[in-house]
């Protein structure tokens, strides 16, 4: 009875002394959420559906910075990325650039292990089309995208300053489009995704020290 007793304060013991500093530079890519539902606005009329792509991949570079006291293994995390998203199906494509800004809190585990849950926020410069057909020519539009997600990443330093994290999270994202002739096309996606990252961290310095 002593001897999981002591292996379990002495884990408490090492998660209250980790310290969380983050100054990373980071890269990752993740699948996307393929299901959306679409409504087309025209000067016929209107219609809308349901579809999915074949497949969405998304690449981001950016940061995050810890603003945890010294000492301290909780704190908050403040981060932004630079996003590339694409999906992909037979006949078309959907191609959106961005930006992403997040914040949330992180916990440092142990000197190299730790979790951050965070709220995003992202914007976008989208491009939309599809290929033509026997029974439709091709088509064009280009907008905007407003999305926002939840995510929650574990990382792991492999030496001092490389290190890997994988993640999973919840996307919510509306594209908002216009094409040939004045037509208008919104394109809302939700679902899970889960993606991976590589980061650089070019100072372990805590916040008070620097």
């Amino acid at each position: 009875m002593i001897r999981p007793v002591t292996l379990a304060l002495l884990s408490c013991a090492v998660i209250q002394t980790a310290e969380l500093v983050q100054r990373d530079f980071r890269v990752g890519a993740s699948s996307l959420p393929v299901a959306f539902d679409w409504t087309v606005d025209s000067r016929s009329g209107s219609a809308s559906g349901s579809d999915a792509f074949d497949a969405g991949l998304g690449i981001e570079a950016g940061g995050r910075w810890s603003f945890a006291r010294t000492g301290d293994s909780l704190g908050l995390v403040l981060g932004a990325d630079g996003l590339f998203d694409a999906w992909t199906y037979s006949q078309g494509q959907l191609g959106m650039t961005g930006v992403r800004v997040c914040a949330g809190p992180g916990l440092a585990l142990s000197d190299r292990w730790s979790l951050n849950a965070t709220a995003g926020v992202q914007y976008g410069l989208t491009r939309f089309s599809t290929d033509a057909t026997a029974s439709a020519p091709s088509f064009t539009a280009t907008g905007t995208t407003f999305g926002y997600d939840l995510r929650l990443e574990g990382e792991a330093l492999i030496t001092r300053r490389f290190g890997l994290g994988l993640g999973a999270g919840w996307l919510i994202a509306t594209h908002d489009l216009t094409g040939d002739d004045g037509i208008s096309v919104t394109l809302d996606q939700s679902g899970w995704f889960v993606g991976m990252v590589v980061f650089w961290r070019f100072s372990d310095t805590p916040t008070l020290l620097e």
